[in-house]
Protein backbone atom coordinates (compact mmCIF):
# COMPACT_ATOMS: atom_id res chain seq x y z
CA UNK A 1 0.00 0.00 0.00
CA UNK A 2 0.99 3.37 -0.96
CA UNK A 3 1.00 6.27 0.77
CA UNK A 4 1.73 9.10 -0.95
CA UNK A 5 1.97 12.22 1.62
CA UNK A 6 4.22 9.89 3.72
CA UNK A 7 6.24 8.85 0.80
CA UNK A 8 6.32 5.14 2.77
CA UNK A 9 5.48 1.59 1.53
CA UNK A 10 3.18 -0.14 4.11
CA UNK A 11 3.92 -3.91 4.65
CA UNK A 12 1.23 -5.90 4.69
CA UNK A 13 0.53 -9.73 5.18
CA UNK A 14 -1.49 -11.51 2.43
CA UNK A 15 -1.65 -14.91 1.28
CA UNK A 16 -0.12 -16.61 4.02
CA UNK A 17 1.43 -15.65 7.26
CA UNK A 18 4.44 -13.67 7.30
CA UNK A 19 4.39 -13.17 3.16
CA UNK A 20 4.27 -9.51 1.50
CA UNK A 21 2.62 -8.09 -1.12
CA UNK A 22 4.75 -8.32 -4.41
CA UNK A 23 6.35 -5.25 -5.49
CA UNK A 24 6.56 -3.78 -2.34
CA UNK A 25 10.27 -3.32 -1.22
CA UNK A 26 10.89 -3.62 2.72
CA UNK A 27 13.24 -0.13 2.80
CA UNK A 28 11.04 2.05 0.06
CA UNK A 29 10.73 5.83 0.00
CA UNK A 30 10.10 8.18 -2.21
CA UNK A 31 13.05 9.20 -4.07
CA UNK A 32 14.77 5.56 -3.93
CA UNK A 33 16.07 4.93 -7.58
CA UNK A 34 14.10 1.58 -9.38
CA UNK A 35 16.20 -0.14 -11.73
CA UNK A 36 13.55 -2.49 -13.80
CA UNK A 37 14.27 -5.17 -15.91
CA UNK A 38 11.87 -7.38 -18.49
CA UNK A 39 12.04 -9.39 -21.86
CA UNK A 40 9.38 -8.38 -24.30
CA UNK A 41 7.79 -11.67 -24.13
CA UNK A 42 8.90 -12.86 -20.63
CA UNK A 43 7.08 -13.88 -17.51
CA UNK A 44 8.30 -11.76 -15.25
CA UNK A 45 9.37 -7.99 -14.45
CA UNK A 46 12.39 -7.57 -11.63
CA UNK A 47 12.40 -4.50 -9.91
CA UNK A 48 15.44 -3.19 -8.09
CA UNK A 49 15.91 -0.81 -5.12
CA UNK A 50 19.18 0.88 -5.77
CA UNK A 51 18.48 3.62 -2.87
CA UNK A 52 17.95 6.96 -2.42
CA UNK A 53 18.44 9.49 -4.94
CA UNK A 54 20.86 11.69 -2.96
CA UNK A 55 23.51 8.80 -3.40
CA UNK A 56 23.50 9.74 -6.91
CA UNK A 57 23.37 13.78 -7.05
CA UNK A 58 26.04 13.94 -4.29
CA UNK A 59 28.43 11.45 -5.35
CA UNK A 60 32.02 12.11 -6.84
CA UNK A 61 32.80 13.04 -10.63
CA UNK A 62 33.56 9.71 -11.78
CA UNK A 63 32.47 7.36 -9.01
CA UNK A 64 31.43 3.75 -9.33
CA UNK A 65 28.11 2.67 -7.60
CA UNK A 66 27.42 -0.97 -8.03
CA UNK A 67 23.54 -2.10 -8.46
CA UNK A 68 22.90 -4.90 -6.35
CA UNK A 69 20.99 -8.17 -7.54
CA UNK A 70 21.98 -11.13 -8.35
CA UNK A 71 22.50 -13.24 -11.55
CA UNK A 72 19.95 -15.60 -9.94
CA UNK A 73 17.49 -13.05 -9.50
CA UNK A 74 18.08 -11.58 -13.28
CA UNK A 75 18.15 -15.26 -15.05
CA UNK A 76 14.54 -15.29 -12.94
CA UNK A 77 13.40 -12.56 -15.47
CA UNK A 78 15.91 -13.36 -18.57
CA UNK A 79 17.71 -16.79 -19.57
CA UNK A 80 20.52 -14.09 -19.96
CA UNK A 81 21.40 -10.80 -20.40
CA UNK A 82 21.19 -10.61 -24.18
CA UNK A 83 17.82 -8.91 -25.29
CA UNK A 84 16.85 -7.86 -21.83
CA UNK A 85 15.22 -4.35 -21.50
CA UNK A 86 15.94 -2.14 -19.02
CA UNK A 87 15.39 1.46 -17.30
CA UNK A 88 15.90 3.34 -13.96
CA UNK A 89 14.11 5.76 -12.39
CA UNK A 90 12.30 7.79 -9.33
CA UNK A 91 10.31 10.83 -8.65
CA UNK A 92 9.69 13.64 -5.73
CA UNK A 93 5.98 13.54 -4.50
CA UNK A 94 4.33 16.71 -3.31
CA UNK A 95 5.67 15.92 0.33
CA UNK A 96 9.07 17.36 -0.65
CA UNK A 97 10.04 21.10 0.06
CA UNK A 98 10.27 24.02 -1.36
CA UNK A 99 7.29 23.52 -3.87
CA UNK A 100 9.38 24.26 -6.72
CA UNK A 101 11.07 21.04 -7.03
CA UNK A 102 7.85 18.58 -6.37
CA UNK A 103 7.81 16.19 -9.09
CA UNK A 104 11.11 16.55 -10.17
CA UNK A 105 11.41 13.01 -12.31
CA UNK A 106 14.78 11.01 -12.50
CA UNK A 107 14.37 9.17 -16.00
CA UNK A 108 17.08 6.89 -17.43
CA UNK A 109 17.45 7.62 -21.41
CA UNK A 110 19.73 5.03 -23.69
CA UNK A 111 22.59 5.80 -25.48
CA UNK A 112 22.63 5.03 -29.29
CA UNK A 113 25.93 4.61 -28.70
CA UNK A 114 28.24 3.66 -25.77
CA UNK A 115 30.40 6.61 -26.07
CA UNK A 116 27.81 9.45 -26.98
CA UNK A 117 25.76 10.97 -24.68
CA UNK A 118 22.23 10.75 -25.07
CA UNK A 119 20.14 13.97 -25.42
CA UNK A 120 18.48 15.54 -22.36
CA UNK A 121 14.85 14.43 -21.74
CA UNK A 122 12.51 17.68 -21.82
CA UNK A 123 10.59 18.98 -18.63
CA UNK A 124 6.85 18.92 -18.20
CA UNK A 125 4.75 21.12 -15.95
CA UNK A 126 4.32 20.32 -13.00
CA UNK A 127 1.06 18.47 -13.11
CA UNK A 128 2.07 16.34 -16.19
CA UNK A 129 5.08 15.48 -14.44
CA UNK A 130 3.06 14.50 -11.35
CA UNK A 131 0.61 12.39 -13.61
CA UNK A 132 3.93 10.48 -14.54
CA UNK A 133 5.18 10.25 -11.37
CA UNK A 134 1.68 8.57 -10.21
CA UNK A 135 2.24 6.06 -12.77
CA UNK A 136 5.93 5.52 -11.16
CA UNK A 137 4.03 5.25 -7.70
CA UNK A 138 1.71 2.42 -8.76
CA UNK A 139 4.59 0.08 -9.38
CA UNK A 140 6.16 -1.17 -6.11
CA UNK A 141 3.13 -0.54 -3.82
CA UNK A 142 -0.38 -1.77 -4.27
CA UNK A 143 0.16 -4.75 -5.86
CA UNK A 144 -1.59 -7.79 -4.17
CA UNK A 145 0.60 -10.87 -5.74
CA UNK A 146 2.87 -12.45 -2.50
CA UNK A 147 6.62 -11.92 -2.35
CA UNK A 148 6.78 -15.63 -1.85
CA UNK A 149 5.53 -15.73 -5.79
CA UNK A 150 9.31 -15.97 -6.64
CA UNK A 151 12.16 -17.64 -4.27
CA UNK A 152 14.40 -15.18 -5.72
CA UNK A 153 12.70 -12.63 -4.13
CA UNK A 154 14.47 -10.26 -1.23
CA UNK A 155 13.51 -7.02 0.33
CA UNK A 156 15.08 -5.00 -2.12
CA UNK A 157 14.85 -7.13 -5.42
CA UNK A 158 11.25 -8.00 -6.03
CA UNK A 159 10.25 -10.09 -9.26
CA UNK A 160 6.78 -9.69 -10.58
CA UNK A 161 4.23 -11.60 -13.00
CA UNK A 162 4.36 -9.52 -16.09
CA UNK A 163 1.15 -8.58 -16.54
CA UNK A 164 -1.36 -5.57 -16.34
CA UNK A 165 -2.84 -5.97 -12.82
CA UNK A 166 -6.07 -6.96 -12.99
CA UNK A 167 -6.60 -9.98 -15.47
CA UNK A 168 -4.72 -12.29 -12.91
CA UNK A 169 -6.06 -13.16 -10.15
CA UNK A 170 -2.51 -12.61 -8.48
CA UNK A 171 -3.21 -8.70 -8.05
CA UNK A 172 -6.12 -6.23 -6.89
CA UNK A 173 -7.29 -3.90 -9.15
CA UNK A 174 -5.69 -1.02 -7.30
CA UNK A 175 -1.68 -2.72 -8.01
CA UNK A 176 0.05 -3.10 -11.55
CA UNK A 177 3.31 -4.44 -12.40
CA UNK A 178 6.04 -3.08 -14.04
CA UNK A 179 4.82 -3.07 -17.62
CA UNK A 180 1.15 -2.69 -16.53
CA UNK A 181 1.67 0.86 -15.04
CA UNK A 182 4.69 2.08 -17.11
CA UNK A 183 3.52 1.09 -21.08
CA UNK A 184 -0.72 0.56 -20.57
CA UNK A 185 -0.70 3.67 -22.33
CA UNK A 186 -1.98 6.34 -20.46
CA UNK A 187 -0.88 9.83 -21.25
CA UNK A 188 1.50 10.23 -18.05
CA UNK A 189 3.13 7.30 -18.79
CA UNK A 190 6.58 6.26 -20.72
CA UNK A 191 4.48 4.34 -23.10
CA UNK A 192 1.95 7.74 -23.72
CA UNK A 193 3.07 11.41 -24.43
CA UNK A 194 5.18 12.58 -21.66
CA UNK A 195 8.62 12.57 -23.02
CA UNK A 196 9.64 9.08 -24.63
CA UNK A 197 10.76 5.86 -24.00
CA UNK A 198 13.24 5.19 -21.47
CA UNK A 199 14.18 1.68 -21.73
CA UNK A 200 17.33 0.26 -23.57
CA UNK A 201 17.16 -3.26 -25.10
CA UNK A 202 20.79 -4.88 -24.72
CA UNK A 203 21.94 -6.38 -28.15
CA UNK A 204 20.85 -10.51 -28.27
CA UNK A 205 24.64 -10.85 -28.57
CA UNK A 206 25.55 -8.79 -25.42
CA UNK A 207 27.19 -11.67 -23.45
CA UNK A 208 29.64 -12.59 -26.57
CA UNK A 209 30.10 -9.05 -28.29
CA UNK A 210 32.30 -7.48 -25.61
CA UNK A 211 30.43 -4.12 -25.14
CA UNK A 212 28.64 -2.64 -22.91
CA UNK A 213 25.35 -0.86 -22.66
CA UNK A 214 25.02 2.34 -21.38
CA UNK A 215 22.03 4.62 -20.77
CA UNK A 216 22.04 8.01 -19.44
CA UNK A 217 20.46 9.59 -16.20
CA UNK A 218 18.69 12.68 -16.34
CA UNK A 219 17.28 15.06 -12.84
CA UNK A 220 14.01 16.73 -14.22
CA UNK A 221 12.68 19.22 -12.95
CA UNK A 222 9.18 20.21 -13.68
CA UNK A 223 8.90 23.23 -16.35
CA UNK A 224 5.93 25.03 -18.12
CA UNK A 225 8.41 26.43 -20.70
CA UNK A 226 9.69 22.61 -21.34
CA UNK A 227 13.44 23.86 -21.01
CA UNK A 228 13.79 24.12 -17.12
CA UNK A 229 17.07 22.64 -15.45
CA UNK A 230 17.32 19.10 -16.58
CA UNK A 231 20.73 17.72 -15.25
CA UNK A 232 22.81 14.75 -16.29
CA UNK A 233 23.78 13.00 -13.55
CA UNK A 234 25.71 10.03 -15.16
CA UNK A 235 24.64 6.76 -16.35
CA UNK A 236 24.12 3.48 -15.96
CA UNK A 237 26.00 0.82 -17.70
CA UNK A 238 24.67 -2.90 -17.75
CA UNK A 239 27.67 -5.79 -18.40
CA UNK A 240 28.22 -8.42 -20.56
CA UNK A 241 28.08 -10.47 -17.56
CA UNK A 242 25.26 -9.34 -16.35
CA UNK A 243 26.09 -6.86 -13.85
CA UNK A 244 25.00 -3.28 -13.58
CA UNK A 245 27.16 -0.32 -12.27
CA UNK A 246 26.18 3.69 -12.42
CA UNK A 247 28.78 6.16 -12.87
CA UNK A 248 28.63 9.67 -11.62
CA UNK A 249 29.17 12.33 -13.15
CA UNK A 250 31.35 11.53 -15.99
CA UNK A 251 33.26 14.21 -17.55
CA UNK A 252 34.17 14.32 -21.40
CA UNK A 253 37.82 14.80 -22.01
CA UNK A 254 39.05 18.10 -23.36
CA UNK A 255 40.67 18.05 -26.78
CA UNK A 256 42.53 20.64 -28.65
CA UNK A 257 43.68 20.56 -32.48
CA UNK A 258 47.85 21.47 -32.88
CA UNK A 259 49.00 22.30 -36.20
CA UNK A 260 50.50 19.33 -37.74
CA UNK A 261 54.13 18.24 -38.50
CA UNK A 262 56.56 16.16 -40.34
CA UNK A 263 54.31 16.86 -43.55
CA UNK A 264 55.83 14.96 -46.43
CA UNK A 265 54.53 14.39 -50.01
CA UNK A 266 52.91 11.69 -48.73
CA UNK A 267 52.52 11.31 -44.77
CA UNK A 268 51.97 14.18 -41.89
CA UNK A 269 52.34 14.25 -38.20
CA UNK A 270 49.02 14.83 -37.13
CA UNK A 271 48.84 16.91 -33.60
CA UNK A 272 46.77 17.76 -30.48
CA UNK A 273 46.18 18.09 -26.85
CA UNK A 274 43.88 15.66 -24.61
CA UNK A 275 42.89 16.43 -21.16
CA UNK A 276 41.44 13.11 -19.71
CA UNK A 277 39.31 14.63 -16.83
CA UNK A 278 40.07 12.04 -14.58
CA UNK A 279 38.49 9.22 -16.67
CA UNK A 280 40.39 6.70 -18.96
CA UNK A 281 40.26 8.40 -22.42
CA UNK A 282 41.14 6.73 -26.33
CA UNK A 283 42.13 9.71 -28.76
CA UNK A 284 42.17 9.48 -32.87
CA UNK A 285 42.08 12.14 -35.39
CA UNK A 286 39.69 12.00 -38.48
CA UNK A 287 40.94 13.82 -41.38
CA UNK A 288 40.07 13.69 -45.64
CA UNK A 289 40.12 17.07 -48.43
CA UNK A 290 36.69 18.74 -46.71
CA UNK A 291 35.38 19.17 -42.61
CA UNK A 292 33.28 16.33 -43.69
CA UNK A 293 36.20 14.31 -43.16
CA UNK A 294 35.79 10.21 -44.48
CA UNK A 295 38.77 8.83 -43.28
CA UNK A 296 40.31 8.16 -39.50
CA UNK A 297 43.60 7.87 -38.23
CA UNK A 298 44.85 4.64 -36.05
CA UNK A 299 43.18 5.11 -32.16
CA UNK A 300 45.80 6.02 -29.29
CA UNK A 301 44.67 4.61 -25.47
CA UNK A 302 45.74 7.58 -23.11
CA UNK A 303 44.31 6.54 -19.41
CA UNK A 304 44.21 9.47 -17.88
CA UNK A 305 47.44 11.40 -18.62
CA UNK A 306 46.88 14.38 -19.95
CA UNK A 307 49.63 15.99 -22.32
CA UNK A 308 50.26 16.54 -26.26
CA UNK A 309 49.23 13.35 -28.56
CA UNK A 310 50.18 12.89 -32.27
CA UNK A 311 49.70 10.08 -34.58
CA UNK A 312 51.27 9.89 -38.15
CA UNK A 313 49.06 9.51 -41.35
CA UNK A 314 50.08 8.18 -44.32
CA UNK A 315 48.82 7.35 -48.18
CA UNK A 316 48.90 10.81 -48.73
CA UNK A 317 48.45 12.79 -52.05
CA UNK A 318 51.14 14.81 -52.88
CA UNK A 319 50.33 18.59 -53.28
CA UNK A 320 46.99 18.20 -51.50
CA UNK A 321 45.43 20.52 -48.78
CA UNK A 322 43.63 18.12 -46.16
CA UNK A 323 41.03 18.76 -43.21
CA UNK A 324 42.02 17.23 -39.66
CA UNK A 325 40.23 17.29 -36.63
CA UNK A 326 41.17 15.47 -33.32
CA UNK A 327 38.67 13.34 -31.39
CA UNK A 328 38.89 11.86 -27.72
CA UNK A 329 36.21 9.34 -25.82
CA UNK A 330 35.30 8.19 -22.43
CA UNK A 331 33.17 6.57 -20.66
CA UNK A 332 31.35 10.30 -20.90
CA UNK A 333 31.00 10.55 -24.01
CA UNK A 334 32.72 12.49 -26.96
CA UNK A 335 34.88 15.25 -27.58
CA UNK A 336 36.15 17.18 -30.72
CA UNK A 337 39.17 19.84 -31.39
CA UNK A 338 38.50 22.23 -34.11
CA UNK A 339 39.65 21.77 -37.60
CA UNK A 340 42.88 22.66 -39.41
CA UNK A 341 44.46 22.62 -42.40
CA UNK A 342 47.66 20.98 -44.15
CA UNK A 343 49.03 20.67 -47.37
CA UNK A 344 51.24 18.02 -48.23
CA UNK A 345 54.46 19.02 -50.52
CA UNK A 346 55.66 17.79 -53.99
CA UNK A 347 52.51 17.64 -56.87
CA UNK A 348 51.92 19.63 -59.79
CA UNK A 349 52.14 23.32 -58.89
CA UNK A 350 48.83 24.89 -60.50
CA UNK A 351 49.63 27.96 -62.15
CA UNK A 352 47.65 31.22 -60.53
CA UNK A 353 45.23 33.29 -61.88
CA UNK A 354 45.45 37.20 -60.75
CA UNK A 355 41.61 38.19 -59.80
CA UNK A 356 41.71 41.61 -58.60
CA UNK A 357 44.17 44.24 -59.09
CA UNK A 358 43.21 48.13 -56.71
CA UNK A 359 46.04 50.79 -55.68
CA UNK A 360 44.93 52.72 -52.46
CA UNK A 361 47.47 55.13 -50.72
CA UNK A 362 50.54 53.86 -52.70
CA UNK A 363 49.20 50.81 -51.54
CA UNK A 364 49.19 47.76 -54.49
CA UNK A 365 46.94 44.80 -53.86
CA UNK A 366 47.06 42.09 -55.76
CA UNK A 367 44.35 38.98 -55.50
CA UNK A 368 45.00 35.54 -56.97
CA UNK A 369 44.23 31.79 -56.49
CA UNK A 370 46.57 29.23 -55.98
CA UNK A 371 46.62 25.22 -56.05
CA UNK A 372 47.20 23.36 -53.42
CA UNK A 373 51.07 23.13 -53.34
CA UNK A 374 54.03 25.14 -53.93
CA UNK A 375 54.59 29.01 -53.23
CA UNK A 376 53.39 31.24 -54.87
CA UNK A 377 55.41 35.20 -54.95
CA UNK A 378 54.24 38.33 -55.71
CA UNK A 379 57.06 39.88 -57.93
CA UNK A 380 57.47 43.87 -59.23
CA UNK A 381 59.49 46.18 -60.76
CA UNK A 382 59.66 49.83 -62.72
CA UNK A 383 59.63 50.85 -66.38
CA UNK A 384 63.55 50.01 -66.76
CA UNK A 385 63.53 46.50 -65.42
CA UNK A 386 60.08 45.79 -67.94
CA UNK A 387 62.72 45.72 -70.59
CA UNK A 388 65.55 44.62 -69.32
CA UNK A 389 65.32 42.08 -66.65
CA UNK A 390 63.27 38.70 -67.02
CA UNK A 391 60.04 38.33 -65.02
CA UNK A 392 61.27 35.40 -62.92
CA UNK A 393 63.81 37.68 -61.59
CA UNK A 394 62.08 40.58 -60.75
CA UNK A 395 62.15 41.74 -57.17
CA UNK A 396 60.31 39.50 -54.68
CA UNK A 397 57.65 41.63 -52.87
CA UNK A 398 56.40 38.59 -50.60
CA UNK A 399 55.38 34.68 -51.40
CA UNK A 400 52.11 32.51 -49.81
CA UNK A 401 51.95 28.66 -49.73
CA UNK A 402 49.54 27.12 -52.09
CA UNK A 403 46.56 26.41 -50.62
CA UNK A 404 43.53 26.63 -52.84
CA UNK A 405 42.41 29.69 -51.98
CA UNK A 406 41.84 33.16 -53.07
CA UNK A 407 45.18 35.20 -51.42
CA UNK A 408 45.99 39.02 -51.60
CA UNK A 409 49.24 40.06 -51.36
CA UNK A 410 50.52 43.86 -51.30
CA UNK A 411 53.24 46.35 -52.25
CA UNK A 412 53.71 49.71 -50.97
CA UNK A 413 55.36 51.55 -53.70
CA UNK A 414 55.73 55.29 -54.66
CA UNK A 415 56.75 54.20 -58.13
CA UNK A 416 54.04 56.03 -60.69
CA UNK A 417 54.44 52.90 -63.40
CA UNK A 418 55.03 49.23 -61.23
CA UNK A 419 54.40 45.75 -62.99
CA UNK A 420 53.41 42.81 -61.11
CA UNK A 421 53.69 39.17 -61.78
CA UNK A 422 52.87 36.12 -59.87
CA UNK A 423 55.30 33.29 -59.94
CA UNK A 424 54.79 29.76 -58.73
CA UNK A 425 57.24 26.81 -57.54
Amino acid sequence: MFNKKSGIIVLLVACATSRLFAGTLASYTIGDVLVCFRTASGANDMVVDAGQISTFTNATINQRIPINYTGGQLKAVAATTNSVIWSAFTWLDDSVSPSSIQWTLFVSRPRGSIWTKSAAWSAHNQNTQAGTGGQMSLISGGTTACLAYNPSNTASVVIEPDDSGNSNPQYGAAGQSYVGAMFDGSTYDFGGSFAGNPELTSPSNLTTGGKVVRSDFYQIPPSDTGVGGVRFLGYFELNTNGLMTYVAYPTTPTVTTVAAGSITTTNALLNSTVNPNSDPTTMYFQYGLSTSYGSTSLTNYIGTTSGSYGLTVSNLVAGTTYHFQAVAYNRAGTNFGSDLTFATTGGVVAAPVITAFNRTNNISYVSFTTGNSGTYTLRGTNDVGLVTTARINWPAVSSVAGNGFTNTLQDTTSYTNKFYVITAQ
